[in-house]
This record gives C-alpha cells, sequence and structure tokens, in this order.
C-alpha cells in the first residue's frame, strides 16, 4: 500500500482555486513542531532556554489554508475531526490553526494536539479574513504594474493590518500619486481577469529570481499571476482575485523619505478603504465638533490660525521669560557685586530648564557688560541653578564657581536621585524628589 502524501506547495487547492472555503483531507503526518531559531535565540545561544510551549506540525493530503510567502501572511482557519468523511454525529472536535507554514514544498499546519495520520477532517478558512488578504495582495499587484509603466519598480512591499507600503526606488511627486491613483481605480472599474497559469504555460521568459531559495523549482509549480492581457504577469504563490474589480478600490495615502533616497508609498483596499475612510471622518467630526468648534470643512483654516496664535504666544511668552530673566539675573549681579565670595542661587519649580537658561545667559551678559563690577561666577562668586519638585518628574541642578565641589556633595546627600559630576562646574539630573527633599535643599540654600 502506498503511503499518502502532501500535495507540494504551488499546487495546492487553495492555490488552485482561491475561493475554495472548506475542503475534506486526510492527515498524512503529525509530529512535535520545533520551531527555528530567532536571530535572537542564536544570538544568545549560551544562555539557558526558557520552556516553550510544545506545538504539533501536521500535514495533510491537501488543503485549502495558505501557508505564507510573496508577502501574504498565512491563513487562519480550523480543523475539524471527521468520522468516515462526515462530522461526529454528537459534537464534532475542532481544532485551531496556530499558524500555517512552508517548509521547502510541504505546508505545515502548526496546532495545539497531534493528529492521527489517516483520520479524516474538513479544514475550513477564515472567508473574511482570506477575501481582505486577496484584495490587498492583488491591490498590490495592479498598483505596482501601473508603477512599472512609469519605469518605477517596485523594491518590496509590506501588508499591515489597516495600511500597505511599497518601496519604491525614488520619491515620486503629488502629481505622479495623483495620476496613478486614477488609472489603477480604472482598471478596477473595467474588471479585467486574473487568473494564474505555470512557467511553462505563459510561454515567456520570466524573472524567479525573487522566489525563495529553498523552493525547489524543478519539483514545484512556478506559478505566475496575469492581470488582464497585459497589465500584468509576475511569479507569486499567494491566493488572488478572479478580476480587478473584486478589489473594489484602491486609495494612496501618504508617503515618507526612506534610505538611499527611496520612498514607501502607503495605501489600502478593498473594504478596508471604507473602514478606514469612516475611521478617520470620525476623528475629524471629533476634532472639529469638539476640540476646534467649527465646520469640517473649515478645520484646515481654523488650524492655520491656531498655528499662527502659537507662533505668536510662544514668541510673547519667550519675551517675557528674558524680561523676567534679565530683572532675576540683575538682582543677582547687584547681590554678588556686594560681596567678594558671595552664593546666589535660582530656584524654578517647573523642571522645564528654559528659564535657567536664560537667567544664565542674561547674568553672562551683565557681567560682560560690567567688566569692572568684580563679579565672577567662575573664581570669586558661586551661582547655583536648580528646578523641579515632587510632582515635577525631577528637574535639574547647575553650580559654578569655587564652592561648586562643596555645594554639589550637600546636594547630593539631601536629594537622593541626584546624578551628575564635574569639579570647578557641577551638572546633575534629578529624576525623581522624594518626599521633603526640594524643601530641605531651599532651606539649605537659604542658610548659605
Amino acid at each position: 500500500m502506498t503511503a499518502a502524501t502532501s500535495t507540494i506547495v504551488g499546487a495546492l487547492a487553495c492555490q488552485k482555486n482561491s475561493f475554495l472555503k472548506t475542503l475534506n483531507t486526510k492527515v498524512v503526518s503529525s509530529y512535535e513542531f520545533i520551531p527555528p531559531a530567532t536571530a535572537k535565540e542564536k544570538q544568545n545561544k549560551n544562555k539557558k532556554d526558557s520552556p516553550k510551549e510544545l506545538k504539533y506540525g501536521v500535514e495533510f493530503e491537501d488543503t485549502v489554508l495558505f501557508p505564507e510567502g510573496g508577502g501574504q501572511p498565512f491563513d487562519k482557519g480550523t480543523i475539524t475531526i471527521l468520522n468516515n468523511g462526515a462530522a461526529v454525529a454528537s459534537e464534532p472536535k475542532t481544532v485551531e490553526v496556530n499558524a500555517i507554514l512552508r517548509d521547502k514544498l510541504k505546508a505545515v499546519h502548526i496546532v495545539d494536539e497531534p493528529l492521527e495520520p489517516g483520520t479524516q477532517v474538513k479544514l475550513q478558512v477564515d472567508w473574511d479574513r482570506r477575501l481582505d488578504i486577496m484584495q490587498q495582495h492583488t491591490g498590490q499587484h495592479l498598483l505596482s504594474a501601473v508603477f512599472d509603466t512609469l519605469k518605477l519598480d517596485t523594491l518590496s512591499w509590506s501588508m499591515g493590518d489597516i495600511i500597505n507600503y511599497i518601496e519604491l526606488p525614488e520619491k515620486v511627486s503629488d502629481e505622479v500619486v495623483q495620476q496613478v491613483q486614477q488609472r489603477v481605480n480604472e482598471l478596477i472599474f473595467e474588471a479585467h481577469p486574473i487568473h494564474v497559469v505555470t512557467r511553462d504555460d505563459h510561454g515567456v521568459e520570466i524573472d524567479t529570481s525573487h522566489l525563495p531559495d529553498d523552493y525547489d523549482q524543478s519539483k514545484g509549480v512556478v506559478r505566475i499571476v496575469k492581470i488582464g492581457d497585459d497589465i500584468d504577469s509576475n511569479p507569486c504563490c499567494g491566493t488572488h482575485l478572479s478580476n480587478t474589480a473584486q478589489i473594489g478600490s484602491i486609495v494612496l495615502l501618504n508617503q515618507t523619505s526612506i534610505r538611499g533616497g527611496h520612498s514607501r508609498l502607503y495605501f489600502t483596499c478593498g473594504t478596508r478603504v471604507a473602514n478606514i475612510a469612516g475611521e478617520y471622518f470620525d476623528i475629524l467630526k471629533t476634532v472639529s465638533g469638539t476640540q476646534l468648534s467649527c465646520q469640517i470643512d473649515d478645520v484646515v483654516t481654523k488650524i492655520d490660525q491656531l498655528n499662527t496664535n502659537y507662533r505668536k504666544a510662544n514668541s510673547t511668552i519667550a519675551n517675557l521669560t528674558k524680561e523676567l530673566a534679565n530683572l532675576k539675573a540683575t538682582e543677582i549681579f547687584n547681590k554678588l557685586k556686594a560681596t567678594d565670595d558671595g552664593i546666589a542661587y535660582v530656584y524654578r519649580e517647573e523642571n522645564n530648564p528654559d528659564y535657567l537658561t536664560t537667567v544664565q545667559k542674561e547674568l553672562a551678559t551683565i557681567i560682560n557688560a560690567n567688566k569692572d563690577s568684580g563679579v565672577d561666577i567662575t573664581n570669586k562668586h558661586t551661582l547655583i541653578l536648580i528646578n523641579g519638585n515632587q510632582t515635577s518628574n525631577g528637574g535639574m541642578v547647575k553650580i559654578s564657581g569655587p564652592k561648586t565641589n562643596d555645594i554639589a556633595t550637600e546636594l547630593k546627600s539631601k536629594i537622593t536621585n541626584l546624578k551628575g559630576g564635574g569639579k570647578g562646574l557641577f551638572q546633575g539630573k534629578i529624576t525623581k524628589y522624594e518626599k521633603g527633599e526640594i524643601e530641605s535643599v531651599l532651606s539649605y540654600l537659604d542658610s548659605l
């Protein structure tokens, strides 16, 4: 009796008919599955491995569940145990499929328990997810085909849960994006047929350099997905729609520049277009109504006004901060001018360093303008800048002058989370003030 064998990847039922939702088949083999080591695990090979959850790999005579490949994720679905080809009358047992992986020419289904070879089963695919994936994958083929006509190759692509992207060799203009957007949706509306042929049937030399190295092309099946008569022809193992109209629509979203002058163009297809449009509209409605108090059509104008007002407010704050800092710097200058070795400090509750930095700059300007005043915060006088409190998420300390080391030592003893250093000039960061610490510090500084 000849042992049962599994159908090779390339000729699976799900690849022959992407719209097949269920399949009755038989278990060929079942074994403990040992996943390949990840890059991180390989780096830490001398470390003791943490125990892994036991999984099993199952191969069937054929499958309606697609293993990952071609930029397409694996399907999700279930296995129902059958009795003589029919579901057990009482209560059929159903097993969830965790993943479907390709092992060279085999499709391996990862499950939580072993299945006896020879067991009759019914495989069922998560159809809503499959349809969504086909819309994204076929949509990418069509999108890349249109860019090909503009001599812009798709260097790579990625399918996300909501948004996908293709990588292009350069950033394209908004006019080109609009042109491509219009063309792909014209091709969708025209409902061009999509079908799969083998390399022999295709009859034209095709680039197979992107196929996985461990896929034996001599024993396997090289599938070529064709859109229309001459729109696109590309080798691909994935599941696809039967005509472009089933994509529904494609929307091009935004573009980001990446390494080497390349660009990522983000897009989404099919039912995701309506979902993302609804989600974005809800966000826009909330922003316009609740936060901006305007009509949706007026959001851009309203935000422009807010940005203008924000810049004006920041300019006003900066000017006021400089004025206050100048007053404080003048006060410190006059205090130190009256002493030979005086100490002065500036404290600010907020942990933003801008005010202290401005005080330091203003004081330096005043000292430089009055060189005969005798004020010298390097060799004669000591200046302490400190900010933050227990509720401000930390702060900073700067000390300059001859008494820097003594004061820094004392502050370190009073502030648990003060880290820093330097001789003659101490700079430190306080990650957090403990209860009562800032009060203790200010009392100490007042006593100097």
